[in-house]
């Protein structure tokens, strides 16, 4: 009767433990859910910055490509001024040769 009373606090003993380690088991899948449910949240927030920095790096290049187009046609710009110039100082000096000096 002893062993068996002895068996019997044994058991209650073992199911507490289980049901404490069945508790813990709950608790650990409860933090593991939220841990994932956290983690897929992160991800969409990682996938949306990484898209508007894709979307900001083209603007970058497209910006990039219209400032180069710009300096181009500044330079071009420039030097059709330069050659303007030249052929009016040019003519210039014509008109003076032909008004003062030709005479």
């Amino acid at each position: 009767m002893e062993v068996l009373e002895e068996n019997r606090k044994i058991l209650l003993r073992t199911n507490d433990r289980l049901t404490g380690i069945k508790s813990i088991a709950v608790e650990t899948e409860e933090i593991g859910t939220a841990i994932v449910q956290e983690l897929g949240e992160q991800r969409q927030t990682l996938n949306s910055t990484r898209n508007r920095l894709e979307d900001i790096d083209n603007s970058r290049l497209s910006s990039h490509r219209y400032v180069s187009a710009i300096n181009r046609h500044v330079f071009q710009d420039k030097l059709l001024l330069i050659l303007i110039i030249i052929i009016e100082v040019c003519t210039l000096i014509g008109l003076i040769y032909i008004k003062y000096i030709k005479k």
